[in-house]
Formats: structure tokens, sequence, C-alpha cells
């Protein structure tokens, strides 16, 4: 990853993966965020920019996200809140009966750098948590279902993607899946069992992937990318 400045666009951050095929670009909070299919030189970069400059232009940037008191939001298995209280100047959480709370002494600043990194650090907490008790399982169900082999489930705090698989056949699933609904949940897990058998993303991986979910895989993958919840901009915008 690194930073070019754009005389129109402002500052540009490029990623560059493996797995891209073409340019993307995201306009988020005070930057535009470029993924690249890796090696693409910077010329490229600079021309891809150019084209895509006059839709940028007319994009609203993401606004910073903040969690407050307001804040409410419902993930696969729990809806969190946010609560001030008097009773302590420690912060913590409970989780009972599909409720995540999360309390905030009641003399700290809510929006200050520091309690929201608390903040997040307890509501992530929660859903490592909630990963480590649904998606093992959810994988090994939908493993069976299609008879597919894995060796291990490991669940990670991974930001950069949803998952992975390893040529050894053990699975990384991202704990930010629990704030997406059942369907995507099961057509990451779908994706990374299928990488157990097609390691590449080629048309035979694609076309297995379909038989798998049931519909067209690429559409899926699309809807992942560009319809997220909008619980996912507190955890990837600061």
């Amino acid at each position: 990853m690194y930073r070019i400045k754009h005389s129109e666009l402002g500052e540009i951050v490029v990623k560059p993966n493996v797995r891209a095929k073409k340019v993307i670009a995201r306009p988020m909070s005070g930057h535009i965020e470029l993924t690249i299919p890796q090696g693409l030189s910077h010329d490229k970069i600079l021309e891809s920019l150019d084209r895509l400059k006059p839709q940028l232009l007319k994009l609203p940037r993401r606004a910073e996200h903040f969690i407050s008191e307001t804040t409410s939001f419902q993930t696969f298995t729990f809806e969190a809140c946010i609560k001030k209280y008097e009773i302590s100047n420690q912060f913590r959480m409970t989780l009972r009966n599909g409720m995540l709370t999360v309390f905030v002494p009641e003399n700290v600043d809510i929006l200050s750098v520091r309690s929201q990194n608390i903040i997040k650090n307890l509501i992530e907490e929660a859903l490592r948590h909630e990963a480590k008790r649904i998606l093992p399982v959810k994988t090994e169900q939908l493993a069976q279902k299609f008879k597919l082999n894995y060796r291990r489930v490991f669940i990670k705090k991974l930001k950069s993607k949803w998952g992975s698989c390893s040529s050894d056949k053990n699975i990384n699933l991202s704990l930010y899946l629990m704030l997406l609904d059942e369907k995507m949940i099961e057509y990451v897990i779908l994706h990374e069992l299928t990488h157990t058998v097609e390691l590449n993303h080629s048309t035979k991986f694609w076309e297995k992937l379909s038989v798998f979910c049931g519909e067209d895989a690429k559409m899926l993958d699309k809807k992942l990318r560009y319809n997220l919840p909008n619980s996912y901009a507190y955890f990837f915008e600061h």
C-alpha cells in the first residue's frame, strides 16, 4: 500500500492486490482508495484515475462515522447499542439475549479517539466471540452438504478481505463477517471452501461456486463489494 497525490482528486491510497483484475476506486473519508492489479505501472494508474475522475468528482466522500449514544446496529447474532452510566469510570459491555450493550462512563468524551477505540475494541471482542461460536459450525455444515474437505477454521481480525484458504486447506475467516447477513456469510464460506478444490479464480472456480450457491456467484461477489451494511463504516474508516 502506498499514497499518491492527485491535483484534483486529492490523496489516493493505492492498494495492489494479486487477485484484482481491474482498477476499483472507492471514495473514503479524506481520500480515495484505489485497488489495482499487482504490478500495474504508475502510468497506467494515472490513466485509470483520469478515466474515473469525472465519476469520482461527482461522488461525495464518505463521512466520518462515530459511535455514540444514538448508535444502534444489527449484526448477525446481536443488536449493538451504547449507554452512558454513572456507576463506574470503567468501560464495560454485556451480551445477553441477542443484545450487546456497551456502557460508557458518564464523565468521558464519547467522541474522543480514546473512547472510540475502546468502544470499537469491545464490540470487536463480541464479534470475535460470536464468530468463533457460529462460523466454524456453518463451515462444517456447508462442507458436509457439498462434500468438500478442509483442515481447520481460524477466526482472525481480517480487514483487507473477508476470508482466505491456504494451499493446505486451512480456512481463515474475518470476525467482521458477523456484520453481514446470513446469505452473505454463507457466500464467503462457500467461496473459501471452493478454494479447497480450485485454488485460483478460474472460470471453473466461479462455475463450481455458482452451483454451490444456487445462483450467479459473481453477482453475489459484486453485491458483497458494493452493498455493505452501514455498520461496516464504524470499523473501516477511522
